[in-house]
């Protein structure tokens, strides 16, 4: 799989955000409060979508932490290659994860696409939201690492 694009409409303080990904890796080199850890995020969700939680605390709930600072639509864009097919993912998230929509096109086509439900996190990557957030997507202030179940079936089946 590889990242093609994202277009980040309102997330947290990103607005109209647009980023196209190149070969190998990409670094983004920016000044503290930049957004950095917030386009990490809005990767995450583009795959996984935002966990619905009645915890009050914005440091405890994401959907509360990224709301758009300056309100409009709250999500966006991702388009990305799997073998030969290129895909995009639209997903915008409301108060609850009930108020969530995502679609997933076709990009040559522009057509809906099924290939992959609002799971396609889990799907594409075989681990679920927890391992990801354990393997690929360190969030700032959690640099504890561990595995877990999803983690451990994924590199078993590897070593196979």
């Amino acid at each position: 799989m590889k990242l093609i694009s994202c277009y980040v409409e309102n997330f947290g303080r990103l607005a109209q955000f647009e980023y196209q990904f190149h070969e190998g890796v990409n670094t983004i080199v920016e000044e503290n409060g930049w957004g950095k850890t917030t386009f990490a995020a809005f990767i995450k969700a583009m795959f996984y979508g935002m966990p619905s939680t009645t915890k009050r605390s914005v440091l405890d709930n994401e959907r509360k932490k990224y709301l758009p600072w300056q309100g409009g639509s709250y999500g966006g864009s991702l388009v990305f290659k799997k073998d030969n097919d290129t895909y995009r993912i639209e997903r915008f998230f409301g108060d609850k994860d009930k108020d969530d929509t995502f679609t997933l096109y076709h990009q040559d086509t522009g057509l809906l696409s099924n290939d992959y439900s609002e799971k396609i996190g889990e799907e594409l990557f075989g681990i679920d939201l927890q391992g990801y957030e354990r393997s690929t997507y360190i969030a700032q202030n959690h640099t504890f690492i561990a595995a877990n179940d999803s983690i451990n079936t994924k590199l078993s089946h590897l070593v196979e």
